[in-house]
């Protein structure tokens, strides 16, 4: 599935994440075997931030959106679209993206929901507040981000040595003559090869994963430069879903992209689930300064599955440093 928008403008993005640092050869050692160890290294996860007690998801995005709407001086009732997209919501009900609106003070003439998705959720995130901005008019935040590192087993196993926690906010508006171009694919049938189940438990096929990876994620992304007519030149950066190293390397070897075109933040971060893409825009903020504009390839991709693609051009200027932070709102 193929779209466009041609009046969509993103103003600014922020990010944060927690202070607690877990480093990931002290885990390897904790567990003592090879596998752990060689895990480190292929998949070039060496720290990950992590929420403490009581921090959440929403801590994350509410503060990256504070430090956003301050920059801009935006005025909080002029936003008429908040989208929350979250796997870690902090009540059952109501919506988490009703409590940012409290928080963020925000007025009443305004459409607040959340969105369960994952890896792609971003990307999926972009289109929905596009959407809808062409109706409700006004401008949109959207919030991504995951918290969950707390809910982790007190033993670490190799799956946790992947994951890590952030929030971000994204601005958007409508300006004429800004076009974003996106792709979108689903397939449920397969869910079953990433979840996670009400009471925690994490299920994941990390050959299926890699494989669909290299396979679809891949195709697709040759796809929707094809159909857009986009060229390899006219893209600045990658920014993909920081699933690993070994899947990244692999993705721009099949899609004969330019290493040095994919911008990273699994390193120092892991992967933070649907916090990943702004949270590498934020990390990478000093490379993409370097020119005033850039267009850059979106891609998310994995529990669902689902994989997803947006092309944009993106005003550095409006890019702001991660925002390390315990800060809990406390007010739930």
């Amino acid at each position: 599935m193929f779209g466009k928008y041609g009046n969509i403008k993103i103003r600014g993005i922020a990010s944060a994440v927690p202070q607690q640092v877990i480093d990931n050869v002290v885990c390897a050692e904790k567990l003592g075997n090879r596998r752990a160890k060689k895990q480190v290294l292929l998949t070039g996860i060496r720290h990950r931030h992590c929420v403490k007690k009581g921090q959440s998801a929403s801590d994350l995005s509410c503060v990256s959106a504070e430090k956003l709407l301050q920059k801009l001086n935006w005025n909080r009732n002029e936003i008429r679209v908040i989208v929350n997209v979250t796997q870690s919501a902090d009540l059952q009900t109501p919506s988490t993206a009703m409590i940012i609106q409290k928080r963020l003070g925000i007025g009443q003439d305004c459409l607040a929901f959340d969105v369960n998705l994952g890896c792609t959720g971003y990307v999926s995130g972009l289109q929905i507040v596009a959407a809808l901005l062409q109706n409700t008019g006004g401008k949109g935040l959207l919030l991504a981000g995951d918290g969950r590192y707390d809910k982790m087993p007190e033993v670490p196993n190799t799956d946790s040595l992947l994951f890590g926690d952030g929030g971000s906010a994204t601005a958007i508006e409508l300006e004429d003559g800004n076009s974003m171009m996106y792709a979108q694919k689903t397939d449920g049938t397969r869910h079953g090869l990433l979840s996670m189940a009400l009471d925690g438990t994490m299920t994941m096929n990390g050959n299926a994963i890699l494989l669909f990876s290299l396979n679809e994620v891949c195709q697709s992304i040759k796809e929707c430069r094809k159909h857009f007519k986009v060229s390899e030149e006219s893209i600045d950066y990658y920014i993909l879903h920081q699933a690993q190293k070994l899947i990244l390397d692999g993705i721009a070897r099949e899609c004969d992209i330019d290493p040095s075109k994919v911008l990273t933040s699994y390193e120092e971060y892991g992967n933070t689930s649907t916090a990943t893409l702004p949270l590498t825009i934020c990390n990478n903020v000093e490379e993409l300064k370097k020119k005033k504009c850039v267009r850059l390839y979106l891609c998310g991709f994995g529990v669902g599955l689902a994989w997803s693609s947006v092309v944009l051009d993106l005003d550095t200027d409006c890019i702001l440093p991660i925002e390390i932070t315990d800060y809990c709102y406390n007010d739930l």
